[in-house]
C-alpha cells in the first residue's frame, strides 16, 4: 500500500540564495589557511629549521590577510554609518551623499565591488531622455526669443511714454500701494497661491513652511485635508522617542502652527467685556484682583469658551491676549483718512486676540458675531487666520533657539532701556524651562529679518553663579510687567509693511555677497522692523514643579518661513539641531504631560465629536480589512460577568450606549442590519467648515465640563440635581500594577451590586495585597514543622516547590469585569507614558454614574481595553 503524501509543504529555508552567498563570503573571509608543520620533521627526528620558518611564516601572514579580508568584508557598509536622519536612498550609489570623514572608506568599497558610479552629468541619456531634453531646449530658446520681443516692445512703449511726458510739462511718480480695507465681521480668504501650485490647493491651503514639511514630514492628503490645511501629520523618521528626549533632556521640538485661528475683537472695554462674560470667560482669573495684568496686556489667559444663547454647550479653549494699554507718549494707530473726531471717539479703545483651534473657528466666530453686534457701542470682529502664523517650541534648548532667530531692533534707531521688553528677552540666554517665567507672560517687540544672521551661530550661556544670580533675580521682579508698550503686531498697518518690505532671498543674497564671507550686512533703512508676540506657557495639571514649558511667537503669516528656516538650522550649544514635529507630536506631548488635547480629548465638544467620528471610522476600515480569522471578534467575547460580547462598538468609544445603556433585543439587531446615521457618512464630518448650519452636533445632549465645574459637582452635594445626566468630565488615568491603557478602553468603577467582587478589587488595588497572605502561610508552616523531623520536613520541602502556592494562585487569577451597569467612560488618548515610566491615559467619564457611585474607592476605576477580557486597576482625577 502506497504511503501517503505529508498533507503540509516542506519548511523552506528560512533564508535565501543572496543571503547565503554573503553568509559564505564572510566565511571565507574569515577562515584562516595553516600549513602543517610535519614537513619541518626528518624521519630521524631531526628539526629542519628553515622548514619550520617558513611553516610559521605562512600561518602569520595568513592571520595578517585573514584579518584584513574580515575588516573588508563587514556587514556594514560606509553609508550606514551616517545617522538615520541623513541617510537616503542613493546614498549607496554616490559618494558625494555620504560625510567628508566616510567617502574615502565608501569610493574604496565601491571599487572593490565593482558598483557604478556614474553621474547624471556624464550619464548617456536614454532615447527618451534625449527627445525631452531636445524639447526642453527648443522650448526654452523660443522662451527667449519672446522674451527678447516682449523686452523691445516695453522699452519702445517706455520711451513713447517719456518722451509724452516731457512734452507735456508732467512728471511719472510710483503710487504707493493702497492699504487694503479692513474686512470688519467677516471671513477672510487665503492669499492666492501661486499659478504652478494653485491646481494642489483648491480644496486646502498650505502652511508657510509647507515645502520643508512636504519633504520632510507624512502630509494630510488633499482627499482628507485636516481643517482645510495640509497639517504635518508626523516626520518620515521614527520621532517618537527622540521626541520625548528633545522636550525633556536635550534639545528642543518645534511645530508650525499658523493653521490656528487668531480673531481680533475691537471697541471699548466695557463692550469687550460684555461679549468676553457673554461665551463664558468668568472667574477671578480673568476679572477679578488675579486678572489685573491679564487686563493690563502682559499675560495672556487660557480659558473654555461657551455658546452664547440656548443650552450654552462648550465650543473649545482658547487663548486671550489683551493689546496693553497705551501709554502718554504713544499715538493711537488710525487710518489715515479718518477725521480727527473719529480719532477722539476710539481713544478709549482696547484690541483682544482670541485665538482658537481651526476645529471650532467657524462655531467660537458666529458666537463672537452675534454678541458683539448686541453691544452699545459694537465690537468689531476682525478675521486674522491669514495675516498673522505661530510658531511652538519646547524643550531645554527652545530659548536659546528663539534668541539667535529673534534679534529686536529698535523702532527709532536707539539704544534698548535697562527694564524694556527687548533688552528683557535678550536676558533670558540661561533659561532652559519656559515655565520659570512668569505664567502666561506676554513680550512684544519688533525683530530683524534672520536670513541677514543666516546660518545661525550658537549662543553660550554662561554658567556662573553671578549670571544665574542675576537671571534669578530678573524672572522674580520681571519688569516688562511695567515697561511694556501697545505690541506692533496689534497694528495693521506694521504687519502689513513688515510683508510689503520682506526681501526677496536674492536680494538678501546679493547683498551678503557684497559684504563678504562671515561678514553681516550693514543694516539699511528699508529693512522690514517684523513685530512679534512671545508668549511663555506651562502645564496646567501637571504636578512637578519641573515641568517642560513651552514659547508661542505670533507673527506676520508671510515672516514665518525665514524665521522657520533659522530655528530648523540652529546649531544647539548642547549639540544637534531642533526637531520638527507634526500632530502626533503634539498629542504624545499632551499625553505625556497630563494635558487634555484638544479636540481629541473633547468628546463632549462639537469639534471633538466630529474627530471621535472621523476615528471611529477609520478603526472601523481598519477592522474590516482584517481577514475573519485575525481580527477580534467583539460579538463572541466572553466577559466573564455573564455577558458576551463587547459593551456598544468595539472599535469606537461608543457615548450613545453609556447614555443611553443596553438597547432592546429587537433594536440590536437592526442596529447590526443598518449602520448609525454618523457612521453612514464619516465623509461629511471631516471638514466641519463645509456646511456650518448642519454641523453634527453631540446627540443626547452630551456636553463636555470644565474642570472647575466637574471638581464643585463632586463635592458639593447641592449641585447633584442640577448637573445633566448626558455631562461627561475630562481624566487622567493611571495604572495602579501593570498594563497600558489603549484608546476606546472601557473605564468601570468598583462593582456596586456585588460586594464579595467589590472587596476582590479593593484587595488587588492595595500596594501589597500578598505580604498578609504569605506572613500567614509562613507562620502555619512553622507550626506544621515544629514537631516533625528532619525526613518529614525535607518531604514537606519538596512538596512545596512543587505545588503551586496560594499567593501564585490568587496573583495568576483575573477577576471578572464588572457588569455595563458600571461603565462610566472611555479613554480617548492612551499609551506607554515615556515622562512616569508607566501606563496612563486621558478620557471622559460620565459624571452621573461617578455621582452615583460609593464613597469608599470613588477614584478608583477599573480599565479593560476594547476586545479584551482582561481588566487593570488604577486611579482616575480631574483634569
Amino acid at each position: 500500500m502506497a504511503s501517503h503524501p505529508p498533507k503540509r509543504k516542506p519548511a523552506a529555508p528560512n533564508f535565501s540564495a543572496a543571503a547565503a552567498r554573503k553568509r559564505q563570503k564572510t566565511f571565507d573571509a574569515r577562515s584562516l589557511a595553516v600549513q602543517v608543520a610535519d614537513a619541518a620533521l626528518s624521519a630521524s627526528g631531526e628539526l629542519d629549521v628553515a622548514a619550520y620558518v617558513e611553516a610559521r611564516e605562512y600561518e602569520i601572514r595568513s592571520l595578517e590577510s585573514g584579518i584584513q579580508r574580515s575588516k573588508n568584508a563587514l556587514t556594514s557598509r560606509a553609508f550606514q554609518k551616517v545617522p538615520r536622519s541623513l541617510r537616503r536612498r542613493t546614498a549607496s550609489h554616490n559618494v558625494k551623499r555620504v560625510p567628508k570623514r566616510l567617502r574615502a572608506r565608501a569610493r574604496r568599497e565601491m571599487i572593490e565591488d565593482n558598483t557604478p558610479t556614474v553621474s547624471s552629468r556624464t550619464r548617456k541619456p536614454t532615447e527618451q531622455m534625449r527627445i525631452r531634453l531636445e524639447t526642453a531646449r527648443r522650448l526654452q530658446n523660443l522662451n527667449a526669443k519672446t522674451k527678447a520681443k516682449r523686452a523691445a516692445v516695453k522699452a519702445q512703449r517706455d520711451k513713447e511714454a517719456r518722451k509724452s511726458l516731457e512734452e507735456s510739462g508732467s512728471h511719472a511718480y510710483e503710487i504707493a500701494p493702497r492699504v487694503p480695507k479692513i474686512k470688519k465681521n467677516k471671513l477672510s480668504r487665503p492669499n492666492p497661491p501661486e499659478a504652478r501650485f494653485k491646481k494642489r490647493q483648491q480644496c486646502k491651503t498650505w502652511l508657510p513652511t509647507h515645502m520643508f514639511h512636504a519633504k520632510r514630514a507624512h502630509m494630510a492628503t488633499s482627499k482628507d485635508p485636516l481643517w482645510r490645511f495640509a497639517v504635518p501629520l508626523s516626520p518620515t523618521e521614527k520621532s517618537y522617542r527622540p521626541t520625548h528626549r528633545a522636550r525633556g533632556s536635550r534639545g528642543a521640538v518645534a511645530w508650525d502652527m499658523s493653521y490656528l485661528a487668531t480673531v481680533q475683537l475691537e471697541g471699548s472695554v466695557g463692550a469687550i467685556e460684555g461679549v468676553l462674560r457673554a461665551v463664558g470667560v468668568e472667574g477671578e482669573k480673568a476679572w477679578g484682583v488675579k486678572g489685573r495684568k491679564w487686563r493690563a496686556g502682559t499675560r495672556g489667559l487660557r480659558t473654555l469658551v461657551y455658546e452664547w444663547e440656548g443650552e450654552k454647550r462648550p465650543i473649545a479653549p482658547v487663548t486671550l491676549v489683551w493689546c496693553a494699554e497705551v501709554k502718554g507718549e504713544d499715538v493711537e494707530m488710525v487710518d489715515a483718512d479718518e477725521s480727527g473726531k473719529q480719532k477722539k471717539g476710539k481713544k478709549g479703545w482696547r484690541k483682544v486676540f482670541v485665538r482658537v483651534h481651526p476645529s471650532a473657528f467657524l462655531q467660537l466666530w458666529d458666537a463672537l458675531l452675534g454678541v458683539s453686534k448686541k453691544q452699545n457701542p459694537p465690537v468689531m470682529v476682525e478675521d486674522l487666520r491669514f495675516e498673522i502664523g505661530s510658531i511652538e517650541i519646547t524643550g531645554p534648548g527652545a530659548t536659546e533657539a528663539l534668541l539667535a532667530s529673534f534679534k529686536p531692533v529698535s523702532v527709532d534707531g536707539k539704544d534698548f532701556a535697562a527694564d524694556s521688553p527687548e533688552a528683557t528677552w535678550t536676558s533670558l540666554l540661561g533659561v532652559t524651562n519656559p515655565a520659570s517665567l512668569p505664567q502666561d507672560a506676554v513680550l512684544g517687540f519688533s525683530v530683524s529679518d534672520p536670513r541677514l544672521d543666516f546660518p545661525p551661530k550658537t549662543l553660550k550661556p554662561s554658567s556662573s553663579e553671578e549670571e544665574m544670580q542675576r537671571l534669578a533675580i530678573l524672572l522674580s521682579s520681571w519688569s516688562p510687567d511695567n515697561t511694556q508698550t501697545a505690541p506692533a503686531l496689534f497694528d495693521r498697518r506694521a504687519r502689513l509693511a513688515a510683508a510689503r518690505q520682506l526681501p526677496s532671498q536674492k536680494a538678501i543674497n546679493r547683498r551678503r555677497t557684497e559684504a563678504g564671507p562671515g561678514v553681516r550686512p550693514p543694516a539699511k533703512d528699508t529693512d522690514p522692523k517684523i513685530p512679534v508676540m512671545v508668549l511663555a506657557s506651562r502645564p496646567t495639571h501637571s504636578k512637578s514643579s519641573s515641568a517642560p514649558g513651552t514659547w508661542t511667537v505670533l507673527l506676520p503669516w508671510k515672516c514665518v518661513l525665514p524665521f522657520w528656516y533659522s530655528l530648523m538650522y540652529y546649531p544647539l550649544s548642547s549639540g544637534g539641531n531642533p526637531r520638527f514635529g507634526g500632530l502626533k507630536e503634539q498629542q504624545q506631548l499632551s499625553f505625556e504631560s497630563g494635558e487634555p488635547w484638544f479636540p481629541g480629548d473633547f468628546p463632549g465638544t462639537r469639534a471633538g465629536w466630529e474627530w471621535g467620528l472621523r476615528e471611529r471610522s477609520e478603526a472601523k476600515r481598519e477592522w474590516e480589512r482584517r481577514p475573519k480569522g485575525r481580527r477580534t471578534e467583539f460579538e463572541s467575547i466572553d466577559l466573564r460577568n455573564g455577558q458576551k460580547g463587547e459593551i456598544g462598538r468595539g472599535w469606537a468609544c461608543d457615548w450613545e450606549r453609556l447614555v443611553q445603556g443596553a438597547a432592546p433585543e429587537a433594536s440590536k439587531t437592526t442596529d447590526k442590519e443598518q449602520p448609525s446615521e454618523t457612521e453612514s457618512k464619516p465623509d461629511d464630518t471631516t471638514n466641519p467648515q463645509d456646511n456650518d448650519a448642519n454641523a453634527t452636533l453631540p446627540p443626547l445632549s452630551i456636553y463636555q465640563l470644565s474642570t472647575s465645574e466637574a471638581t464643585r459637582a463632586l463635592t458639593d452635594p447641592s449641585t447633584t440635581t442640577t448637573i445633566n445626566a448626558s455631562a461627561l468630565a475630562t481624566v487622567k488615568l493611571t495604572l495602579l500594577n501593570r498594563g497600558t491603557p489603549s484608546p476606546r478602553a472601557r473605564i468601570y468603577r468598583l462593582p456596586t451590586t456585588d460586594r464579595e467582587l467589590r472587596q476582590d478589587w479593593l484587595t488587588l488595588s492595595s500596594k501589597q495585597p500578598y505580604d498578609g497572605l504569605r506572613n500567614e502561610l509562613q507562620k502555619k508552616q512553622s507550626r506544621s514543622t515544629a514537631n516533625l523531623g528532619p525526613e518529614d520536613v525535607q518531604q514537606q520541602l519538596a512538596a512545596t516547590l512543587i505545588t503551586p502556592s496560594a499567593g501564585d494562585d490568587v496573583r495568576q487569577k483575573h477577576l471578572p469585569v464588572p457588569t455595563e451597569e458600571d461603565l462610566i467612560g472611555f479613554v480617548t488618548t492612551g499609551n506607554y507614558n515615556l515622562a512616569e515610566g508607566k501606563g496612563t491615559g486621558i478620557g471622559s467619564v460620565l459624571l452621573s454614574k461617578v455621582q452615583k457611585g460609593k464613597a469608599s474607592g470613588k477614584n478608583m476605576c477599573i480599565i479593560r481595553s476594547a476586545g479584551e477580557t482582561v481588566a487593570r486597576v488604577g486611579f482616575w482625577e480631574l483634569v
